[in-house]
């Protein structure tokens, strides 16, 4: 299994080579067996632990000994509680949220290049029947990407069963997750009810599952390439947009117009088609692109916001923040309504400046209780665009300022403050 991992890194991740690795381990015996493959094959580990506190003492203890096992091989540790106070069928999307966020915090913090999870075709496979169960097109057929930007899963083309026998061969020491075996979850339903009789049925199911997988990539690869041709020929560049005619997109088929505009963020071909049939002036929006309606065309316009990024981090007063950002330390005796007065110890660093989210909520100052930035905005009356530019300011633990709009009352001070965050206008 080393020898095949190493050419196969050596053939799919050669940019990986020299590079600092950040792997994610829970203590499970997937992401110990990774472990221990890379330091192996001796590359530069950095370990990430989240603990979610959902299985009480269970999850401290796999805490505790992964953190042992780090110290033991001196690698670098990294660990972090979260507190999940969400809804049960939302647990498992709500955790896989906050600990990549946290784990692309970690790369960007400590210049650290990879983050390596230990998911392998097994995994993959559970993925592939949740996506058939929730209905999908082909690229939800290929399960998981083994990269996908800074994430690399190089185990995908090892199977469960590989990857025990491994741990038995080397006396790799990891830990059980109880709730593994509990079908909570309809991930768990598939694991431990579903595909065991599929591979009852068919003793080589996993194997060729993993060939069908092979067969959809290449079968997607050519989709693609389909697009981009037709991109070619009919989105045209200007300088600031990209414009396409509407009787082009009229006449497409709703997959075809789903995939043509997928990477711009929109979902929905019936608004795309609606949008055609709309008149000049009338404006779509996704999460990083608008869409105008200009007589006879479509035009396709990356919205502009104050970051060139979607996270955009401010490591105390390293002057690593946007320009329009002014951060002061000092003690303040005169205050202004516009700026937000805070304690510095009290704050949990790296601040951090991203658009807000559906579901972001603050305490804000004057009021009881909290409230959703959503109606906030709706009380305000913003239009959709000034509500798709809107960013917030956060510490590692919550909201701290909706961007010139509300403070966050939870760490606010009017009193004794040394930390002083304001807003430039232009």
């Amino acid at each position: 299994m080393l020898k095949k991992l190493e050419n196969h890194i050596k053939i799919n991740f050669s940019k990986i080579k020299g590079k600092k690795l950040l792997v994610c381990v829970s203590g499970g015996i997937d992401s110990m067996v990774l472990l221990h493959l890379l330091e192996n094959l001796n590359y530069n580990l950095s370990v990430a632990h989240c603990n979610f506190k959902l299985r009480g003492s269970e999850s401290d203890n796999d805490s505790v000994f992964v953190e042992k096992y780090c110290k033991s091989k001196k690698i670098k540790f990294f660990k972090k509680e979260f507190e999940t106070n969400i809804p049960k069928h939302s647990v498992q999307m709500s955790a896989r949220k906050l600990r990549y966020e946290w784990f692309y915090e970690i790369i960007e913090l400590n210049k650290l290049d990879y983050i390596v999870t230990a998911h392998h075709i097994d995994d993959s496979l559970e993925t592939f029947l949740i996506n058939t169960l929730r209905s999908t097109g082909i690229d939800g057929l290929t399960g998981i990407s083994s990269f996908n930007n800074k994430i690399i899963r190089p185990l995908l083309i090892f199977s469960k069963s590989d990857i025990v026998n491994y741990s038995k061969l080397n006396n790799i020491n990891w830990r059980e997750d109880s709730s593994n075996k509990k079908n909570d979850y309809l991930r768990n339903k598939l694991r431990n009810q579903v595909i065991p009789l599929f591979k009852e049925i068919n003793t080589s199911y996993i194997e060729n599952f993993s060939k069908t997988v092979s067969h959809l990539k290449e079968d997607s690869l050519l989709i693609h390439e389909l697009i981009s041709i037709f991109k070619q020929d009919y989105f045209k560049n200007t300088k600031d947009c990209i414009s396409i005619n509407k009787s082009v997109v009229s006449n497409l088929s709703d997959t075809m117009i789903f995939k043509l505009f997928f990477e711009y963020g929109f979902r929905s071909s019936k608004e795309i088609l609606d949008l055609c049939k709309s008149n000049s002036g009338k404006i779509i929006y996704s999460s990083k692109y608008s869409i105008l309606s200009n007589r006879a065309e479509l035009l396709i316009k990356k919205l502009e916001i104050n970051q060139s990024e979607d996270y955009y981090y401010i490591n105390s007063m390293d002057n690593n923040f946007p320009k329009n950002i002014e951060i002061v330390e000092g003690d303040f005796i005169k205050y202004d309504k516009k700026s937000l007065y805070l304690d510095k110890d009290q704050l949990k660093f790296p601040l951090k400046i991203r658009k807000w989210n559906k579901g972001d909520y603050i305490y804000p100052t004057g009021m009881n209780g909290k409230k959703l930035l959503s109606k906030i905005f709706k009380d305000k009356k913003f239009s959709i665009y000034e509500k798709s530019t809107q960013c917030i300011l956060e510490d590692s633990e919550h909201i701290l300022w909706v961007i010139g709009i509300r403070f966050d009352k939870r760490k606010y001070m009017k009193a004794n403050v040394n930390f002083k965050i304001s807003l430039i206008e232009n």
